[in-house]
């Protein structure tokens, strides 16, 4: 699953905890991709702090051109392939 950010720093921490909660007891296999896309909060930082209580949690930062299309083609292309 991939989830393009860009100065979500208040509103990420939840939505990925969230995510993840559901996932694991509905047994889905997973991993959450999160890309920092140009934000200028702290959006990065709470994205590798999240890592320690998010163990599926991969988070990407995107360094070049920005744009919401852009991050997810990103996401999916630094995913990992999950086994069936």
């Amino acid at each position: 699953m991939v989830i393009p950010c860009r100065n979500e720093e208040s509103a990420i921490p939840s939505a990925v905890e969230h995510l993840y909660v559901e996932l694991r007891l509905n047994g889905v296999p997973h991993e959450i991709v999160a890309v920092d896309d140009a934000s200028t909060d702290s959006t990065w930082p709470t994205l590798e702090a999240l890592c320690q209580r998010v163990p599926t949690l991969r988070p990407v930062r995107n360094t070049g051109e920005s744009g919401f299309g852009r991050a997810v083609a990103l996401g999916i292309d630094q995913s990992r392939a999950m086994p069936s």
